[in-house]
């Protein structure tokens, strides 16, 4: 639809559908009925073959995850000043003020990450607040899609000895040097008397930290022994504006720049 510069309210007006729906589509919260397909295609000018090539070939989980993010706001480019006091030209916003399909969609992501892993998910803990939905997303999306049926404890209930022999995936969000990162692992270790074994992230920023060569990723495994597994690293994001699967080549240039300034070993 943006390739060939046509609006949301233009196109549902061609398909007899509302705005909204259209949006949900390009959001990745639903999907068109089968009956609209033919429709979309014409409109379009391109054949059913094409429309679920692109569908089903052209975007990876990774290249559709970075668009939910910009589509829905968790995903922002401009200027931008971290808690570290890096003036970045984008920023995660993730797990805030997210509705039940957003945050579903988002279970679906980690649940994903989490089967291409294969990680052992036998317990999946949030410290957050605002990890909580998303760790009961995750734990629901991996029972619906692929059968595997994870308990899922969060702060208050770390201490509960029914999970002291199950291996601990940690979910949380994006993480830039990882000082909350590891104050989260301290806090299960005091608690559980054991480092989770994963931590499954949106995003690793793939930064190093000011006292070290190493990215936060490495430091933190090599520090406490745990797997971290995002779901997509500053690469992804940098190829997509690249390629167009996100409108934003215009801050290609800067994103390179600076992560030639900042990126970790």
């Amino acid at each position: 639809r943006k390739n060939k510069n046509v609006t949301q309210t233009g196109l549902a007006e061609a398909l007899s559908v509302s705005s909204q729906s259209v949006s949900k589509w390009e959001n990745h919260l639903s999907a068109p009925d089968i009956t609209v397909l033919p429709v979309i295609a014409r409109y379009f000018g391109i054949t059913m073959d094409e429309l679920f090539g692109y569908r089903l070939d052209a975007l990876n989980y990774k290249e559709r995850f970075i668009r939910f993010m910009v589509n829905n706001g968790m995903l922002r480019f401009g200027e931008f000043t971290l808690k570290s006091g890096r003036l970045s030209p984008y920023l995660i916003h993730s797990g805030y003020n997210l509705t039940g399909s957003q945050m579903s969609k988002l279970g679906e992501f980690y649940a994903e990450c989490i089967r291409e892993h294969s990680i052992e998910a036998n317990c999946l803990i949030g410290i957050d607040n605002r990890e909580i939905p998303l760790v009961i997303a995750t734990s629901m999306t991996l029972f619906n899609r692929y059968g595997i049926d994870s308990a899922h404890c969060v702060d208050y209930d770390i201490e509960n000895t029914a999970f002291a022999s199950h291996e601990i995936t940690l979910i949380t969000d994006a993480f830039t040097s990882g000082t909350s990162l590891c104050a989260a692992l301290e806090q299960i270790k005091n608690k559980m008397n054991k480092y989770p074994s994963d931590v499954v992230v949106c995003v690793d920023r793939m930064e190093r930290s000011d006292h070290s060569s190493l990215s936060a990723k490495h430091e933190i495994e090599k520090r406490y022994g745990v797997k971290i597994h995002p779901i997509v690293n500053a690469d992804d994001i940098i190829k997509a504006t690249q390629s167009g699967v996100i409108t934003a080549g215009e801050y290609f240039e800067k994103l390179k720049d600076y992560m030639k300034r900042y990126k970790g070993e």
